[in-house]
């Protein structure tokens, strides 16, 4: 047995810190595409294949496009740090 790629798989790239979503393409009403990318970033692209516009994740007009995909946006979780207010000592 190798750690080599057997040649039937593509070789495996590590895993990105960070959300990763799932690429998907819609079609427009008025024609064109929406295109989410596995980073957040949402394109806009015309008939042709051009891209028209580009939204990402940290844009604030970003979630108005990012809902037709069923997305939301959410804080980043933080960890807390320290003692929690208003909880009492363990006991002994």
């Amino acid at each position: 047995m190798t750690d080599e790629p057997s040649g039937r798989e593509p070789p495996r790239t590590p895993a990105t810190r960070g959300r990763r979503f799932k690429p998907r393409g819609l079609e427009l009403a008025d024609g064109g595409r929406l295109v989410l990318g596995a980073d957040g970033s949402i394109d806009r692209i015309d008939d042709h294949g051009s891209k028209m516009h580009r939204w990402t994740p940290g844009d604030p007009e970003w979630p108005d496009q990012a809902i037709r995909f069923g997305l939301h946006p959410q804080a980043p979780t933080v960890t807390p740090q320290g003692p929690v207010q208003g909880t009492k000592p363990p006991r002994r």
